[in-house]
């Protein structure tokens, strides 16, 4: 038997999971940039803080997990990612990116 999910429940359990393994992220501004660090001081989320137009997303830690648990291509991350971090950080109108590294 072959279970079919819609893309608005795939977006549900996807923003779910984000908010449980990264919603508690801590912001910290160094310099010219923003970051959002897990609580071992990692970097997952980075932004140059006067131009929050774009957010680099770790790719290891965050975006390479989306593509490998839930078989999301790159265009559904970035969209995912948008909605998530409008929600959970107040981060409106940005385009995330991956980095490596």
């Amino acid at each position: 038997m072959k279970i079919i999910i819609t893309e608005n429940r795939l977006n549900s359990v996807v923003l779910k999971w984000l908010d449980n393994k990264f919603g508690n992220l801590t912001k910290v501004v160094k310099g010219d940039y923003t970051q959002y660090v897990d609580q071992d001081g990692y970097v997952l989320i980075s932004y140059l803080t006067n131009v929050k137009q774009i957010i680099v997303i770790d790719y290891k830690r965050i975006w390479k997990l989306l593509l490998d648990i839930f078989g999301m291509k790159s265009e559904q991350i970035q969209d995912i990612l948008k909605i998530w971090l409008e929600e959970t950080y107040n981060l409106k109108g940005v385009t995330p990116l991956p980095i490596a590294r």
